[in-house]
């Protein structure tokens, strides 16, 4: 998108952008119309310039899907232990996440 802005990194396209509409105040700071781009933590970029979002760590994940499924460590152990009469959908969703937490645990080592 055009906005009036001005790069203060050179080096990562960085932009100080102006949002409103005093076009005169921003020309006189040095600002010229610019494609720019806001990257996912709301800095403005360069159109092509802007970071991406990194992928989710593992340990994220697991804590997004321990939330999402309303289930923690202890309450999976409860639900995976041997003649549990959970059903199958909710042993499922406590081994996907046993599962994640089992690789963390892994890489932990």
């Amino acid at each position: 998108m055009i906005k009036y802005a001005k790069v203060k990194d050179e080096q990562t396209k960085e932009c100080i952008v102006g949002l409103g509409t005093d076009i005169e105040f921003y020309k006189s700071v040095g600002m010229t119309e610019q494609d720019v781009e806001q990257a996912y933590n709301g800095g403005w970029y360069l159109k092509g310039y802007a970071p991406v979002k990194p992928e989710p760590t593992l340990k994220e994940q697991l804590e997004t899907k321990e939330r999402e499924y309303q289930m923690i460590r202890w309450q999976r152990e409860g639900i995976l232990a041997p003649n549990s009469e959970y059903s199958a959908y909710v042993k499922a969703k406590a081994q996907e996440l046993e599962d994640l937490a089992e690789q963390i645990r892994q890489q932990e080592e």
